[in-house]
């Protein structure tokens, strides 16, 4: 068994009564001295080893496990000439038969696969499809709650303005300070705006939102975004290896 060193001890209600003759020793490769790993050996009891063991065989195991993993640098380390022998019992004679199947076979086989039934719920959920005519004419909060509930997500435009256009409701908190007798009481509103995030084929990433009232009151600060002002939207960086750009209002919509 290979674990952190200081995770072997919390193992001793499996290592105590199931295992004897445990030797641990230090891992050195670098990989493992980064979490301080140790490897555990030992021999399967029989059950009426198990069964044998009384309450004070325990308690000096468990002594002697919490004693060799007490230190990390006290632990030997794993050394390359064997220090010890474990006998393994010789078991019956195995025969070997590898079968397999070509990649199309499996493809083939996969949709039948009960196990694929289960999963494809989960990793190739279908993706609802709606389609006709409101009876009626939408207002802005019928196009609001289209766009948050991803109704409107997609790909938009053509050429190298062709783009998938993602909306999301996002917590905006406003904040306001007052002075009362000398006092600065500042209150905050929490509420629900929209913000629609552009990825397009080039790689570049637009993020259009409204900003809370108070940058410095947002837990989305990181974001950067800014305000829209007369139907457009300063999308500004929020992090290295993104193009953000100026973007117009009405040249996003009519993509």
């Amino acid at each position: 068994m290979v674990s952190p060193y200081d995770r072997v001890y919390d193992c001793r209600p499996v290592l105590t009564p199931q295992f004897k003759e445990k030797a641990i020793y230090r891992l050195t490769d670098p990989e493992a001295v980064a979490y301080k790993q140790a490897v555990v050996f030992g021999v399967r009891r029989t059950r009426q080893e198990r069964e044998r063991m009384n309450d004070h065989a325990v308690s000096q195991a468990n002594w002697k496990l919490n004693d060799l993993t007490r230190s990390y640098h006290q632990i030997p380390p794993l050394p390359d000439v064997p220090d010890r022998y474990y006998a393994i019992p010789a078991g019956p004679a195995t025969s070997w038969n590898i079968a397999g199947f070509r990649s199309i076979q499996l493809e083939d086989l996969l949709v039948t696969s009960p196990a694929w039934r289960q999963a494809k719920r989960v990793t190739h959920a279908p993706k609802p499809e709606f389609d006709g005519r409101p009876l009626t004419s939408l207002h802005q909060g019928h196009v609001a709650l289209l766009c948050t509930s991803g109704m409107m997500n997609g790909c938009f435009g053509e050429g190298k303005d062709r783009h998938v256009a993602y909306w999301e409701s996002v917590k905006v908190v406003d904040r306001r300070e007052e002075e009362e007798d000398g006092t600065t009481v500042i209150h905050e509103k929490e509420r629900f705006s929209q913000r629609l995030t552009l990825l397009y084929g080039n790689g570049r990433i637009a993020l259009l939102s409204e900003k809370a009232s108070d940058a410095d009151s947002r837990k989305e600060k990181r974001d950067a975004e800014c305000a829209p002002t007369h139907g457009q939207a300063d999308v500004c960086a929020s992090g290295p290896g993104h193009d953000y750009e100026h973007y117009a209002g009405p040249e996003l919509s009519s993509g």
